[in-house]
């Protein structure tokens, strides 16, 4: 089944991997100087949708995040505040501790909703030999030059800039556009920074060729990708916000350092609403997954909001549909509680279905289309109980809404529990014999073991 992926810039294109052996995935990770809301999470399910289609369909996934925890300055400008030193004035904290707060609470967040950890989650300051090296490499290359105030990439050596902006920079003045304050030293409005070296009171500060200071924003993203996936990648995920002046600048620094293509597919997720207006701290609405709880709601219930429209499409988010898709859940959930005790782990699952959801998933992720197909299932009068649910546990290992949980007709005991995280570890260091001898000792105690892509579980025998 050919996949279909529909490109930021390029449209609609069948998906090759550039090695048959490993999909190469990049995603923008949070900016950490405030908590992550339900607007920023939607990109991280998004990522997270598409890697496990892709696992699901047999391919072999390395995946990059960044968190940016330094050179994030106010509104993309040169001459302002770094997002996280203004935080940790405002609350009279620590830099680190302020980085700590929220990239912990970004974990906390992204569990809730069941979205799997990068193979590599790498914050920017633990990159900085990386960055040095990339923007040594474009100096080479005569990309850079340098001001009083720090080092920047000169947009007009780079000859795809305004194709891949969409938009006439070249007659625009500097200061015209926001977040672009005047230095008369720049050489074009649109020039961006690489390297600070005009702020001193600055707390993480480096050595480097041009004098210490510290990256600038963009430059991390190449610098990651280039350090741990190499010069080119498949699949480079992120906010539609995020397209220009960011994605398009790390295009422009990759493919300058590299001459060659940087990313195949470009996949940005559309914003969220929340009651028909624009998420903002002015109008009280930047809710928070606790905002969630606090509610009574299921954290996962927001994953299911989420998958109920195309990634490319603008939703509205309301409390109202956020209970909706509660209630869709719930009714699932009722349905593997009340026919659990016929499950099997030997039953096969049903290939009509799965070629249907497959058919999805190879759709450019179309995540209506695979809840339409596992709701027909589950109606479905002609498929056996036992069939449908392993079928419905197989679509879970992309979908990740916790169907599993609601086979078990009891709570299972601690020491089960125990057991099987210490199989999962031992599966994960390649020792099968260990973790065979641990499942043995589990399905002993009458409940049988069943391994999905990211997780295993287990049900109680009946």
């Amino acid at each position: 089944m050919t996949q279909i992926i529909k490109d930021t810039f390029e449209g609609n294109k069948e998906f090759k991997p550039i090695n048959e052996k490993e999909v190469k995935i990049y995603s923008c990770g949070p900016t950490v100087y405030s908590f992550v809301t339900i607007g920023n999470l939607r990109a991280f399910v998004v990522s997270d949708i598409i890697k496990k289609s892709l696992r699901y369909l047999k391919f072999n996934i390395s995946d990059v995040m960044n968190i940016t925890d330094v050179g994030h300055l106010l509104e993309g400008a040169d001459d302002t505040d770094d997002k996280i030193e203004r935080e940790s004035k405002k609350q009279n904290k620590d830099v680190f501790e302020i980085i700590d707060l929220y990239t912990n609470y970004f974990l906390s967040s992204i569990e809730k909703l069941n979205i799997r950890k990068p193979n590599v989650l790498v914050k920017a300051s633990d990159t900085i030999p990386a960055q040095i090296e990339l923007i040594k490499i474009l100096d080479s290359k005569g990309y850079v030059y340098q001001t009083e105030k720090g080092v920047y990439f000169d947009i007009s050596k780079f000859r795809d800039y305004e194709k891949y902006a969409r938009q006439n920079l070249s007659s625009q003045i500097i200061g015209a556009r926001k977040g672009v304050v005047s230095d008369k030293s720049k050489r074009n409005a649109h020039d961006f920074r690489l390297w600070q070296t005009s702020y001193p009171q600055h707390v993480m500060q480096w050595d480097s060729p041009w004098g210490r200071g510290f990256p600038g924003w963009h430059i991390e993203c190449s610098a990651i990708i280039y350090k741990y996936l190499g010069e080119s990648i498949d699949i480079h995920t992120g906010g539609i916000d995020l397209i220009y002046p960011h994605h398009v600048n790390e295009i422009a620094q990759s493919e300058g350092a590299f001459s060659k293509k940087f990313v195949n597919f470009w996949i940005h997720n559309a914003m969220i609403l929340v009651d028909g207006v624009k998420m903002s701290k002015s109008l009280n609405n930047t809710y928070l997954i606790e905002d969630i709880e606090k509610k009574g709601y299921n954290p996962i219930a927001l994953r299911y909001f989420y998958l109920n429209a195309h990634y490319s499409s603008l939703i509205n988010f309301t409390f109202n549909s956020l209970k909706g898709a509660q209630n869709s859940l719930n009714k699932i959930y009722s349905f593997l509680r009340l026919n659990g005790g016929s499950f099997s782990k030997d039953s096969k699952v049903s290939e009509k279905y799965v070629k249907l959801f497959q058919s999805k998933i190879s759709n450019d992720f179309d995540t209506p289309g695979m809840l339409s197909v596992l709701w027909s299932l589950i109606k479905d009068k002609d498929i056996d109980i036992s069939t449908k649910l392993s079928t419905i546990l197989d679509f879970d290992n992309v979908l990740s809404l916790d169907f599993y949980k609601y086979l078990n007709k009891e709570e299972v005991s601690s020491d089960i529990l125990e057991l099987l995280d210490r199989r999962a570890i031992l599966r994960s260091e390649q020792k099968w014999a260990d973790a065979d001898h641990i499942r043995e000792n589990i399905e002993k105690k009458g409940y049988t073991v069943i391994d999905m892509i990211d997780k295993s579980f287990v049900v109680k025998k009946i």
